[in-house]
């Protein structure tokens, strides 16, 4: 028996079952899918996440190109914010994946290519449906369709208001990484220029699917995008347990996911360290829970600031493009080097003096 089975290779799974077998754990990490493998994604390693893949020493992953400085456009404006060294580092998930889920196998992880249909938890362990494995823990990190999540009943899906809709390609090279903030309603669109090529797409809340599939229409004939693939991207669970009866969850499967960016690579790696610690307790269980409350607090607010500024992105874009102090702040938020908190307290002070002055230049 295993003393502990993860189910999914993607980052959340693969760094789960690396920091697991360091500890001393015997470790079976499951995928269907063989590696090298792709993912539906943007490939932003933001420098908070390089942080975190230092701290438990993965940050030798294999970065395609390191970006600096960030444009930020829409509505007729831009504002341009640098961090140094870097402020994102862009990876292709096939390399980036490829790389945790070979250091976890050095670390003597064993990894197996199967197709688990569902966990049953017993007294004394779990069984793994499909694969015909028996482990006493299950960590699901099987993506945002989580069969672990569902068959445990830790989740029952997600709603449209609970997802963020992506459609992403391929397209030419460009130099500067970009967020347009236009491009998509209730979400952005993007440009990450890689090595030889870039990362583009458009997302936003599914509830507008409909329409973020005509806007990514046009984004995708003006910038050029090929080999087109769509991503479900959760930011519902919040609120919700991600552990009980010997099972967790981790990355997607366990929806937090920042809702102002679509940003889930930080949480999956964040959430991963935090499972490790929380199996040094005697309940592992309920100290992952414990783990989890600052995460859970920084998420709370970053959804309050969606439904405050995404409805309404055009106007306070217009304040950030004005006021470029605040647009610095919040990339150096984003970046991990201001709490999110300390910025929110900071910036709802400023906002409302900043919008008067906008308004006041407008009709002067």
């Amino acid at each position: 028996m295993w003393d502990v089975a993860v189910v999914g290779a993607g980052p959340a799974g693969s760094v789960s079952a690396y920091l697991l077998s360091k500890k001393g754990f015997k470790v079976l990490l499951l995928d269907r899918q063989s590696f090298p493998r792709d993912k539906p994604c943007g490939g932003g390693i933001t420098f908070r996440t390089h942080k975190v893949l230092r701290e438990v020493g993965l940050e030798d992953y294999p970065v395609e190109r390191p970006h600096s400085e960030v444009l930020i456009k829409g509505f007729g404006f831009e504002v341009r914010v640098e961090h140094r060294p870097f402020a994102i580092n862009l990876v292709k998930r096939e390399s980036f994946d490829h790389f945790l889920m070979e250091r976890a196998v050095e670390e003597g992880t064993t990894f197996k290519r199967g197709n688990v249909t569902a966990v049953k938890s017993e007294p004394e362990g779990v069984k793994l449906l499909g694969v015909n494995e028996y482990a006493s823990y299950v960590v699901g990190a099987d993506g945002a369709n989580s069969l672990v999540a569902r068959s445990s009943g830790l989740r029952n899906g997600w709603g449209k208001e609970e997802t963020i809709y992506a459609l992403e390609g391929s397209a030419p090279l460009s130099e500067v990484l970009t967020f347009i903030v236009d491009a998509a309603p209730m979400g952005y669109g993007w440009i990450f220029p890689r090595a030889s090529d870039s990362n583009a797409g458009v997302g936003g809340l599914a509830t507008k699917a409909v329409e973020i599939k005509r806007a990514f229409q046009e984004f995708s004939k003006r910038h050029g995008i090929r080999d087109v693939k769509a991503a479900i991207i959760p930011i519902g669970g919040i609120d919700l347990p991600s552990s009980a009866h010997r099972i967790f969850l981790v990355g997607d499967s366990a929806g937090m996911v920042d809702p102002l960016t679509g940003e889930g690579i930080y949480y999956a790696v964040k959430e991963a360290t935090l499972l490790s610690k929380a199996f040094e307790a005697d309940d592992p269980v309920s100290r992952y829970e414990e783990l989890l409350l600052e995460v859970r607090e920084e998420l709370r607010l970053k959804r309050k600031a969606f439904r405050i500024i995404v409805p309404r992105i055009g106007f306070f874009f217009k304040i950030f493009a004005a006021y470029p102090e605040i647009a610095r702040r919040y990339m150096l938020t984003s970046i991990g080097e201001i709490p999110f908190k300390d910025f929110w307290g900071w910036a709802v002070k400023r906002i409302p003096r900043a919008s008067f002055s906008l308004l006041f230049h407008r009709f002067k």
